[in-house]
């Protein structure tokens, strides 16, 4: 892939050397021809260029690295005896839904903080299942 292969490059420290190198190229010759406007309209067109090349390719690299990461999480999820599987899609919920879902983890995160006062263990799971359907009623 292309943009896997571009991404990999620009993160090399020639790639900033040669960034540097072409800004000093840019300013040496500048010098004798004062920068005037058809000097600075090549910089700035290039300059635009490349950052608009680099914005997507920064973007497919993060959304490749997001990706990764969900299914790293979604094994976890799936190898980790107690936890709950109808986890590993829960980004393709409403914001409605998540927003409950994280109300009630917050919930649990005080009442377990109260438990541990209290001398408890915080090792027990709850079902977390329960709290999409007890909601949307």
């Amino acid at each position: 892939m292309v943009t896997k292969w571009l991404s990999n490059k620009a993160a090399q420290p020639f790639t900033c050397f040669l960034a540097f190198f072409i800004i000093l190229v840019w300013g040496l010759f500048g010098l004798p021809l004062h920068f005037n406007e058809t000097w600075q309209l090549i910089i700035s067109t290039l300059a635009a260029i490349i950052s608009i090349i680099m914005l997507f390719i920064i973007q497919n690299s993060q959304n490749r690295h997001t990706i990764a990461i969900q299914l790293k999480l979604d094994e976890i999820i799936r190898a980790t005896k107690g936890a709950h599987n109808e986890m590993m899609d829960i980004e393709k919920l409403t914001d409605e839904d998540l927003a409950r879902i994280q109300k009630k983890y917050g919930l649990l995160a005080e009442k377990t903080k109260e438990d541990l006062k209290k001398g408890k263990l915080d090792t027990h799971t709850h079902d977390i299942s329960k709290i999409i359907i007890e909601e949307k009623r």
